[in-house]
C-alpha cells in the first residue's frame, strides 16, 4: 500500500497523469494498485481523501514542522524530540499526506513556502475538520514577519522568528499545547 501512494505521487510531482486502468506514467506494465482517486493530488487540484484523520496512540503530543529550509527542520528537531513525537517535512505535499492520516497537536509552517504556496497547504488543511482546531504557527525571517503579523489566515495563531530560539519556542509551546488530565506533561 505505501508503495501504491509513492507511485502516485512521484506520478504527481512528475505532471503525467497514470493511465486508465493502472500502469506507470510512462506507459510500462508495472501496475498501480487502489482506486485512481486514491490519492489527495491531481496536478495539485485535491480531490476526497480516503483516510481520515486520527490521533496518534504513543502518550505524547505530536508536533509537525513544515518549512523549505533544512536549518530550521534540524534546529526544530533537536529542541522538540525529547518530549514530543516530531515530523519535519520539507515538502508540503508529503506533510498533506501524513496529516491525512494524523492528527497533529500543534503545526508549524513556513510562511512562504517556494513548492506549493503555504496558503494552499492552509487550505487543505483547514478541509478535514478533524484538523480544524489545530494550532498553525507561522515559522518567518523578523523582515517577513512585520509584513504579515496584521493579517494573519484564520487558524494561524502566532509566529515565531527564525532561527527559532528555545526560549521563543517554549513560550509557543505552553500556550498552545494542551495536556488532559491523563496525559503526560514532559515539563512536570
Amino acid at each position: 500500500m505505501e508503495d501504491d501512494i509513492f507511485l502516485q505521487l512521484s506520478s504527481l510531482l512528475g505532471g503525467k497523469p497514470l493511465p486508465p486502468g493502472g500502469g506507470t506514467p510512462n506507459g510500462t506494465s508495472t501496475p498501480v494498485y487502489g482506486a485512481p482517486d486514491s490519492t489527495m493530488f491531481t496536478n495539485d487540484n485535491m480531490v476526497v481523501p480516503d483516510v481520515k484523520p486520527r490521533k496518534r496512540s504513543t502518550g505524547r503530543k505530536n508536533i509537525v514542522v513544515i518549512d523549505d529550509d533544512f536549518s530550521t527542520l534540524d534546529l526544530m528537531k533537536i529542541y522538540l524530540q525529547r518530549d514530543f513525537d516530531v515530523e519535519i517535512f520539507d515538502n508540503p505535499k508529503n506533510a498533506i499526506f501524513y496529516l491525512n492520516g494524523t492528527i497533529p497537536d500543534l503545526i508549524f509552517i513556513d510562511c512562504y513556502l517556494d513548492f506549493m504556496s503555504t496558503k494552499k497547504v492552509l487550505e487543505i488543511i483547514r478541509t478535514y475538520k478533524e484538523l480544524a482546531g489545530i494550532p498553525i504557527v507561522y515559522l518567518a525571517e523578523p523582515s517577513e514577519q512585520a509584513a504579515i503579523e496584521n493579517k494573519l489566515p484564520d487558524g494561524v495563531v502566532n509566529i515565531i522568528s527564525r532561527p527559532v530560539k528555545r526560549g521563543d519556542l517554549q513560550r509557543m509551546l505552553e500556550t498552545y499545547i494542551k495536556y488532559d488530565d491523563d496525559d503526560e506533561d514532559p515539563q512536570e
